[in-house]
């Protein structure tokens, strides 16, 4: 997922080839710097406000690519699901603000929309043009939604009813019911911030030692105790994306974030400059960069160490596939407001 930067959060970074549990972590040596990546601004629908328009992720393919932007006559952004480059807006209800939180294989996006006659918490097809609107059980109240996988299984945290303040985090399954992910030994509270298509998920959990400062984790299984995820010196880190056996993530946060990547095994593989915003399948990462202090760019680096460094103002938020028509995405800043863009580098 995105660097949602301090106020929006963090992420970013870099992939590499994976390294034995027992070998020390290093920065891969940077290639020569290759020329400029050509960049493609996408196409909004005709009734945007200018504004906040952003890519946050896309399927595999590279077809169905998701955003968001302002809408025309509404308090907030509303959810954009680019089509072969064609953008529809994504609401299940008449008026309303939406999100889409993941699209994958085969064009479903995992998302809400919300007016004040209530929320809808949907699965979105492409091929039908339909909402799937999720049942929420009874005695549940759903805190936030994350990530969804291939299978269609979703993650996010839900709410605790006897303390509003207190999430945990739970799984629903494709066709089942939503179930709590086991919580670490201590841990008050938990939240699931992303699942791969192989069902592992990671997310994070409350520190019994110090309440302002959580544990990122690693779900290997729906039913096991999670693995904790640690920085070079055992510190305490920010996960955000998983693509296949890897792991993105981050310590500290805007200009002084360090990036990194794990493995599925909970053992750290690659260290880059900045916050990892995501990975993909062939062990490439891209880093956000950032707006609000430094304004510095985004990079991105492939697994044989080979970096493209983005301009100014660029925050990455996304790295394709490889077989995919783009290499990354996300948005710039420097118009004076935030385009969608994504770029395509090398052959």
């Amino acid at each position: 997922m995105i660097r949602q930067l301090a106020a929006l959060c963090a992420t970013t970074a870099l992939l590499a080839a994976a390294l034995p549990a027992t070998q020390s972590v290093a920065t891969p040596a940077a290639a020569a710097e290759p020329t400029a990546c050509a960049k493609t601004v996408l196409p909004l629908p005709a009734d945007t406000e200018p504004g906040l328009s952003m890519v946050r992720s896309a399927d595999p393919s590279g077809r169905y690519i998701l955003g968001h932007a302002p809408r025309q006559e509404r308090a907030g952004s509303q959810g954009v699901l680019w089509v072969d480059g064609v953008p529809r807006w994504l609401a299940s209800k008449p008026d309303s603000e939406s999100y889409g939180y993941a699209v994958v294989k085969g064009g479903f996006v995992l998302g809400y929309s919300g007016n004040q006659a209530g929320t809808d918490y949907w699965v979105y097809s492409v091929k039908t043009d339909s909402y799937r609107i999720l049942q929420v059980p009874e005695g549940q109240q759903i805190y936030t939604l994350s990530g969804m996988n291939a299978r269609q299984d979703i993650v996010g945290s839900v709410s605790d009813e006897t303390d509003p303040n207190t999430t945990h985090a739970f799984i629903w399954p494709a066709g089942g019911q939503p179930r709590l992910l086991r919580t670490p030994r201590g841990s008050q509270g938990s939240s699931a911030e992303d699942i791969s298509d192989e069902g592992r998920i990671i997310g994070r959990a409350g520190n019994p030692e110090d309440p302002n400062s959580p544990i990122s984790y690693l779900w290997e299984s729906w039913n096991s105790r999670p693995i904790p995820l640690r920085g070079r010196h055992h510190e305490n880190v920010f996960v955000w994306d998983i693509e296949g056996s890897r792991i993105g993530g981050q310590v500290g946060n805007g200009i002084y974030s360090t990036g990194y990547i794990w493995n599925t095994r909970g053992a750290l593989v690659a260290q880059v400059e900045d916050a990892v915003a995501d990975v993909n399948s062939s062990g490439d990462a891209v880093t956000a960069g950032d707006d609000f202090i430094d304004h510095y760019p985004s990079i991105l680096v492939r697994s044989d160490g080979t970096r493209y460094t983005f301009p100014e103002g660029t925050m990455l938020t996304h790295a394709f596939n490889r077989n995919a028509p783009w290499t990354a995405g996300g948005y710039e800043t420097n118009s004076g407001y935030w385009a969608a863009v994504v770029y395509k580098c090398g052959s």
